[in-house]
């Protein structure tokens, strides 16, 4: 009897979705959209990030949220830039695309190299969109939680209007 329940319940809630399919991808395009547009076109855009850092005097912290995340971790990785001594990403997917061997610039299980500077991971426990990388890069992350009290997806941008953020940064300027 169950089983039968959840093939009907199955069937009902796929029927559900392709009657959505269109409205659905629509929302969704915009940000998949622009990830997968740079996981496969990301040169340039890694390119300028390099350009706009080697001008930079040391030290520099770099802080990116989201697809920024994964765009600095990847120039990091694949460029020693030795004024910049220290990583802070927040809701960022770039340990999750990591571990699925989809990160451009390292594939794993892979190491990070020897001249990544220091890494400070915010995630928010309610943004489905933030992963952890201490696990992926023991002694390499530090993933800290910052709780925005939203629900997803208001999570994932809820960032930079919480205080906590600001403070854990501060705390771990060079």
């Amino acid at each position: 009897m169950r089983s039968l329940a959840l093939r009907v319940a199955g069937s009902a809630a796929s029927r559900a979705v392709v009657r959505r399919r269109r409205a659905l991808t629509e929302a969704a395009h915009p940000a998949a959209g622009d990830v997968l547009r740079y996981l496969s076109r990301g040169e340039a855009v890694r390119a300028g990030l390099r350009t706009l850092l080697a001008g930079l005097e040391p030290p520099v912290a770099v802080v990116a949220h989201s697809l920024g995340g994964i765009i600095a971790l990847d120039t990091l990785v694949l460029t020693p830039l030795p004024q910049v001594r220290l990583l802070v990403t927040a809701g960022s997917q770039a340990p999750f695309l990591y571990e699925s061997g989809s990160l451009p610039s390292l594939e794993h299980p892979a190491p990070l190299p020897a001249h990544f500077p220091d890494w400070l991971n915010l995630y928010d426990p309610r943004d489905l969109l933030s992963y952890l990388g201490a696990g992926l890069f023991p002694g390499r992350v530090t993933d800290v939680a910052v709780d925005s009290r939203q629900p997803f997806p208001a999570a994932h941008s809820a960032y930079w209007t919480n205080p906590a953020v600001y403070r854990h940064i501060v705390d771990r300027l060079p």
